[in-house]
């Protein structure tokens, strides 16, 4: 039985063994880019996924569309995506015909309601055990299927919360696992809300929508759809659950824009305590509503989130190369002209890609040294009008990442004795899209080498340079992005004045990093990652404007001068190479102790006088006795927020949560241990 397998490592096992090496290394590398590796596939969705396919296109997208999708992009299928339909079809077909098979994230409950009848062959012992992997392949738990909750129905989620309560069980909620701290994994207890995810309501004339919370983003968008809607913003991605969404301070980009958080309007949390279920708005609960929609999951378990949504509409990319100078000197305008500014600096190079977003009803005046270019005739101060000659690209996708696969054949072709069983042939790297073959080329040669990191990033460059110019598509597309394979992620936030006048951090403080990273020979691949948000009024974002909002108190209404706050995201990065190119996890090893105890700490180091606070789901503090906490991490997220904002939130818990029982590591860490005598404060 295979139900201590993840679905990802599952479809591994199953289909791997019958493709050729090249398709293996790309089907694996594949694999591990999926965005929810807790996706479940039950016995029934591998039968649904097999009749009435009449070809391996519409196979694949039958599982997309299936309430535990593994989520598959739309659109053109590259040579990944075929091969990643083939092993989902493939294990599809071996689960189906195979019922002594349980998968990793099935919990006895579910599994007994998939049997078909069949009781003999799918009833799992409560010695099962469920495994988890985070999407970056960073963190993972293992725990007994007892401790483990999957709840079918509200009122199930009732039972389990007011069963853990009574007995003390502990119920860490986890959504799709995309935090690439872990911050969901508690080996206490769990539960997950993926079966809760239906669409309650969409309200055209209040511009809400409401969702269960186990509802992933992408499901909402394509629900507002119809109705001309969409969200405002979106966190790069959109497979997260809702409630894990909003709980953790998703952000977007766009100076204007606050993170996701703001946009929470309503919420009902089902909590272990005397108060049950407890329905929330500004207007009913002030403060506590504030803290509650980005309470980490240690106040309640979010049900049900009511969200702000806008006309849907197409927006305008613009993707350009610019030097630092440029950049740096063009930010204060490109913030103000354009609603979603996005920079990528690339370490050891004297280039920046700067992609901008604009409403194709609503784009910036076309002027002289701007960014959208006029046709020809067009006056100057007149909208811009995008035609098809505009978004027609200059040079075709082969030419575009020409450079890339050139570098990965190269490497190949000197690839050390460790790596001769990697066999990419030529077909293969044809099919590799601008992700995979980033990831392929890292991985081909030592990923803490600077002499290769420099290489890879100047490929990068030239990938970019002929990939500048402009595309349209409706928003919810073009707010997502590729975030790239396995990985270690760590961003931080911190002020940079106001949208009317910002100050000079942004630049100050990426100036000063990449002038350590170049100075000390840091193996820092591309990019570094740039956004920019307004600010949030719930206390824990670390978009909160902690010293405007200190004179009005913990989470009450915004001044202007807090409404108009800008605050700036800087996010780094190190890939991880997938079991092909590092089948012992040395390598892996290495990566992570060098990102951790250089990269990480030069960034806290520098960020230290521009008052950083990392993005929740990428903060890490060390979670056993046996790691020394030298940086004082937990001490200085403390101090940042400051005993006001420390106090309330744990007030809030021994309100909502007085046995503890929602916690984990991290929050446990930080806020310390609920206490019994502390009460919510009402003001």
């Amino acid at each position: 039985m295979a139900s201590n397998m993840t679905a990802v490592a599952t479809i591994r096992k199953v289909a791997v063994a019958t493709m050729p090496p090249s398709s293996q290394i790309l089907l694996r590398t594949s694999l591990s880019r999926l965005r929810c590796p807790s996706s479940t596939l039950t016995r029934s969705m591998a039968i649904s996924a097999l009749p009435a396919a009449s070809s391996l296109e519409e196979a694949g997208r039958q599982q997309y569309h299936h309430r535990h999708r593994l989520p598959l992009p739309g659109g053109a299928w590259s040579a990944s995506t075929v091969a990643l339909a083939t092993a989902c079809i493939t294990a599809a077909a071996s689960i189906a015909l195979s019922p002594n098979v349980a998968l990793a994230e099935q919990s006895p409950s579910t599994a007994a309601e998939h049997n078909d009848g069949d009781d003999s062959n799918t009833e799992m012992d409560n010695d099962e055990t469920t495994k988890i992997i985070n999407w970056s392949g960073t963190h993972s738990i293992t725990l007994p299927n007892s401790k483990y909750h999957e709840p079918q129905s509200p009122s199930e989620l009732k039972t389990i919360v007011h069963n853990a309560y009574t007995s003390g069980q502990h119920i860490r909620p986890v959504g799709s696992a995309l935090s690439p701290n872990g911050i969901a994994f508690d080996s206490r207890g769990m539960i997950c809300l993926s079966h809760l995810d239906q669409i309650l309501d969409i309200n055209k004339e209040d511009m809400t929508v409401t969702v269960q919370a186990g509802a992933r983003v992408s499901q909402v968008l394509d629900a507002l759809r119809p109705h001309g809607l969409t969200l405002p913003n979106l966190a790069s991605i959109a497979e997260q659950q809702v409630g894990g969404f909003v709980s953790v301070g998703a952000h977007g980009t766009g100076a204007s824009i606050p993170p996701v958080d703001e946009f929470v309007v309503g919420l009902t949390m089902v909590t272990p305590s005397d108060h049950g279920v407890v329905h929330m708005t500004e207007q009913s609960h002030g403060p506590l509503f504030k803290l509650a929609r980005l309470g980490l999951g240690g106040l309640g378990i979010l049900s049900e989130v009511t969200l702000q949504v806008i006309p849907a509409h197409r927006l305008v990319e613009q993707t350009m190369v610019l030097s630092r100078s440029e950049a740096k000197a063009q930010l204060h305008t490109l913030l103000k002209r354009h609603k979603h500014v996005r920079y990528m600096w690339i370490p050891y190079e004297d280039a920046v890609v700067v992609v901008t977003n604009d409403p194709e009803r609503d784009l910036p005046l076309a002027m002289k040294g701007g960014t959208v270019v006029p046709n020809s005739g067009t006056t100057t101060g007149r909208k811009k009008i995008v035609t098809q000659e505009d978004i027609t690209p200059k040079y075709s996708k082969a030419e575009e990442l020409a450079p890339m696969r050139e570098l990965l054949h190269k490497l190949l072709k000197n690839k050390p004795a460790s790596m001769e069983d990697v066999v990419l042939d030529d077909e293969t790297i044809r099919g590799m899209g601008f992700g995979d073959l980033r990831d392929a080329i890292l991985a081909s040669g030592n990923m803490l080498d600077p002499t290769h990191i420099r290489q890879c990033n100047k490929a990068e460059v030239e990938f970019w340079t002929k990939a500048q110019g402009l595309d349209i598509a409706p928003s919810d597309q073009k707010l997502q992005f590729d975030c790239g394979g396995q990985q270690w992620v760590y961003e931080v936030c911190f002020p940079t004045g106001s949208y009317g006048l910002p100050n000079s951090n942004s630049m100050d403080f990426i100036e000063e990093l990449l002038h350590e990273i170049e100075t000390r020979g840091l193996p820092a691949p591309s990019p570094i990652e740039q956004r920019w948000t307004s600010s949030s009024s719930s206390p824990l974002s670390p978009a909160y404007d902690i010293v405007s909002s200190s004179q009005n108190g913990c989470g009450r209404k915004q001044s202007y001068a807090t409404q108009s706050a800008l605050f700036s995201w800087v996010g780094i990065i190190m890939y991880l190479p997938s079991e092909d190119f590092d089948p012992t996890g040395y390598r892996r090893e290495f990566i992570t102790q060098s990102f951790k105890e250089e990269y990480c700490k030069l960034v806290r180091r520098i960020g230290k006088k521009y008052g950083i606070m990392c993005h929740w789901a990428k903060l890490e503090v060390p979670s056993t006795d046996a790691e020394e906490d030298d940086d004082g991490v937990a001490e200085s997220v403390r101090d940042h927020y400051g005993p006001k904002v420390i106090s309330a939130y744990n007030a809030a818990r021994a309100m909502y949560d007085p046995k503890g029982l929602l916690s984990c590591p991290l929050i446990d860490q930080i806020f310390g241990p609920v206490s019994s005598s502390s009460s919510a404060e009402s003001e």
